[in-house]
């Protein structure tokens, strides 16, 4: 878990139009210039090349290296983009083969694993934690003060599985300035420097941010659920993600480090140097992602490529089917996506007006509130090196966004993304 506080905070233009073949896993890719501008899937063709223009300004103004865009709607690929660099000192371009840390973009990749296991009856929603880790009995809750003149509780209520979904559970990533969050910093867990087997108990040493269940604090929940999963399948969770859902759904890019046969289709991260700089990033979050790590986080440890979680985007769309290949029930997938925080705490975070929270993603629960553009029961995530999804069943539309720049939200190019794909929207509902 090396360096993972950071990660869990928080050439030439390449644009195209593709045609996808739906029985294939590939793309066929065509100049968006060779083909008559009309409409397609109900999107203005001539409106969706404005997302080029936008994503090619944050490449020209320095701001981000390179940037891969897709828009699907109704199963068929409506918008592909691959603009600016995969490695701009070697003048390496974006491919749409390109390999991108997709950090938190792995929470609903690890939840989706979770809910294999859910739907064969191994755990219930309510069920405390501690009967699967009982490293994670009888935690403390952080009351007042700091250091030695701490002030802790007893948990009132054990975290139950639905609070890690949820991030209800009191844990946190250690980078707000709370006395908690000190100790997260400090933490030797934090640091990297435990052994894979006594990760859980140093966490248990940690207190809880808050009584499980009555606040929203993103952290470690996801990170917990991966070690459930490794728990009750008795396999490490890489194994059982490739056998579940990687296999199955021929995502043959993802996993939790870069082979070294595909090491040069993966991408640099970059960040802003001691100069405001755009710089290839030292040190990155979670280390170099080309060797399997010994623990795999469930949280943000995972690598991917655009069309990969394209493939997984469309399965959670399909109500847990894509290609004829099912990895989960409809009823599952909408209990996954369905908002699952109590009124008194929507939203979320006050950046997030009008959503609320299910499992590992964000939903959107009041279109008046949000400000964007959207559908009411549209839902996604992002990753701290700037990847962005989101899924609109009213729509049937997914949006996909891979940029690798820490951190996530520095340059909005995702908000961008999304408002300029509804605005290319022309048909008659």
């Amino acid at each position: 878990m090396k360096k993972i506080l950071v990660v869990l905070l928080s050439m030439s233009l390449t644009a195209c139009v593709v045609s996808v073949n739906e029985n294939s896993g590939h793309a066929q890719q065509e100049s968006s210039t060779s083909q008559a501008i009309g409409t397609k899937q109900g999107f203005s063709e001539q409106r969706l090349l404005r997302i080029n223009s936008k994503m090619q300004e944050y490449i020209d103004e320095g701001k981000l290296a390179g940037i891969m865009t897709l828009v699907s709607r109704n199963n068929q690929t409506v918008h592909f983009a691959a603009q600016g660099m995969q490695d701009k000192d070697a003048g390496i371009p974006l491919r749409r083969d390109t390999i991108f840390r997709i950090y938190s973009m792995t929470k609903p990749i690890t939840t989706v694993a979770a809910l294999t296991l859910w739907e064969q009856g191994k755990f219930h929603m309510n069920d405390p934690i501690s009967m699967y880790l009982p490293e994670l009995a009888n935690l403390k809750v952080y009351v007042s003060g700091s250091g030695e003149n701490m002030v802790l509780e007893d948990a009132k209520y054990p975290i139950r599985i639905i609070d890690l979904f949820t991030h209800t559970a009191g844990f946190s990533y250690g980078f707000s300035g709370s006395e908690v969050d000190k100790l997260y910093r400090a933490s030797p867990m934090m640091q990297g420097k435990t052994k894979p087997e006594n990760v859980l108990a140093e966490l248990a040493k940690l207190p809880l941010n808050h009584q499980p269940g009555t606040q929203w604090n993103y952290g470690v929940s996801t990170d917990v659920i991966g070690f459930l999963v490794e728990k009750l399948s008795n396999m490490k969770l890489g194994e059982y993600v490739k056998q579940e859902i990687l296999t199955p759904l021929n995502m043959q890019d993802t996993g939790f480090y870069v082979p070294a046969e595909k090491a040069q289709r993966f991408s640099k991260v970059y960040n802003n140097n001691k100069e405001g700089k755009t710089a290839v990033m030292e040190n990155e979050p979670l280390g170099d992602f080309l060797s399997d790590p010994a623990v795999h986080n469930g949280g943000g440890g995972m690598v991917s490529t655009i069309d990969d979680f394209l493939i997984f985007a469309r399965m959670l769309l399909n109500n847990g089917e894509v290609n004829g290949v099912r990895i989960l029930g409809r009823k599952t997938v909408e209990y996954m996506r369905s908002n699952h925080l109590p009124a008194e705490l929507l939203p979320y975070r006050n950046s997030a007006a009008g959503e609320g929270y299910g499992l590992a993603m964000s939903v959107t629960m009041n279109t008046d509130d949000v400000k964007f553009m959207s559908s009411e029961g549209n839902f996604g995530w992002s990753g701290a090196a700037s990847t962005y999804f989101r899924i609109d069943p009213v729509e049937n539309l997914i949006i996909i966004g891979m940029a690798q720049f820490i951190p996530v939200g520095t340059h909005p190019y995702s908000d961008d993304l999304r408002n300029l794909t509804y605005q290319a929207l022309v048909d008659e509902k």
